[in-house]
């Protein structure tokens, strides 16, 4: 089965309007230790881990496979999409820190195997069937987690060159990551506002954790706190310390079951990062949190999303760093979790809940 057009003579290159931004490698000193977490296992993408990557002669093979697949005659299909990556090949350059030691004929050729395996990564069906059977269980396991970390990326331009309806595969995608309540997007976030697109498929995952309709009413108190710390305002209502300042001058922090004690009661939000909201009552209290899915994978992605919220050029609102942080003033023990996981505002997949503390990147 062939994705590519077949109707047109050429594919159809999409034009993204974006500045042209570097992929960052992860800091030395949040990698310490942490090779797991930061560096494929299974399957590299770029040239960032590919030439010495130890199952390289398992994942090339099945790369070629689909790629076949993807782009079909190579006389027809392949040539071209070759020809259009070429076009841009100082921009993936720029992207990837020059790349050095790959010819140009051979860093497009990788663009294009890499991104012909990302589209079939992250459609269902028969393509998704072919990988199961070629990595196995296990492979697929660590494929799940490599395909996130942020030394793994691609250009994300490079699906809408290949894929005719880019926008609907990653509107699909997305919803089934991210929108666990049986929600669905019906476009991508940052269309149609002026956004610049997400420059890979970790960012695009990341922004689309943290939507939410910041003009309604009891929004999100947090996500207005790192606002104003990342923003601060120069007028008079701004003190001379920092808003973290102020939290952090011997503040005391209680866990989540220290608060249900005093009254607080503990309410689902929504299933964005940052929709955090402290109602106070007459009577008793509310702290509102996001629905949060806990896996064995979860400490690679937040921890890559950490590491991409910290890369130079980056203009987030830290949402991440901020979550964690958070979170790890409620939850102190294991009878924290449970509490939080009876609410249904944690839903883990953990032998238990002690092993919660294993995989909070900020641990």
């Amino acid at each position: 089965m062939t994705y590519v057009d077949e109707e047109a003579s050429r594919p159809v290159t999409v034009g993204i309007q974006s500045r042209r931004r570097v992929l960052h490698r992860v800091p030395v000193q949040l990698r310490q230790d942490k090779k797991h977490i930061y560096e494929p296992v299974v399957v590299p993408l770029g040239p960032y881990h590919h030439r010495q990557h130890p199952q390289l002669h398992v994942v090339e093979p099945l790369k070629n496979e689909l790629q076949d697949i993807v782009c079909g005659d190579a006389n027809r299909y392949r040539f071209p999409l070759l020809i259009d990556i070429s076009k841009r090949i100082d921009e993936i350059r720029h992207f990837y820190g020059v790349a050095n030691g790959y010819a140009d004929v051979d860093l497009a050729a990788m663009m294009l195997r890499d991104a012909c395996f990302l589209i079939c990564y992250i459609q269902e069906g028969e393509t998704h069937t072919l990988i199961r059977q070629r990595l196995g269980m296990s492979g697929v396991f660590f494929m799940n987690r490599d395909v996130f970390m942020l030394e793994n990326q691609i250009p994300l331009w490079l699906i809408s060159l290949i894929h005719p309806d880019h926008q609907s595969l990653l509107c699909q995608y997305l919803s089934n990551e991210v929108c666990v309540d049986n929600s669905k997007l019906t476009q991508l976030p940052w269309e149609n506002g002026g956004e610049e697109e997400p420059i890979h498929l970790l960012e695009a995952v990341h922004r689309t954790s943290f939507i939410l309709d910041e003009t309604r009413e009891n929004s999100s108190n947090l996500l207005r706190l790192i606002k104003k710390c990342n923003h601060p305002s120069t007028g008079k209502e701004i003190s001379s310390r920092t808003h973290w300042q102020i939290m952090n001058n011997n503040t005391p922090y209680w866990s989540a079951t220290d608060l249900k004690a005093k009254g607080v009661r503990f309410r689902l939000s929504s299933n964005c990062l940052t929709d955090i909201k402290f109602l106070s009552f007459a009577w008793y209290a509310e702290l509102h949190l996001p629905f949060f899915y806990i896996t064995y994978n979860s400490k690679v992605f937040f921890s890559n999303a950490i590491a991409f919220e910290m890369s130079p050029e980056t203009d987030t609102d830290m949402g991440v760093t901020a979550y964690f942080n958070f979170m790890k003033t409620l939850i102190s023990n294991a009878k924290d979790v449970k509490m939080l996981r009876e609410k249904g505002i944690l839903c883990s997949m953990l032998a238990s809940d002690e092993e919660y503390f294993t995989i909070n990147p900020t641990n």
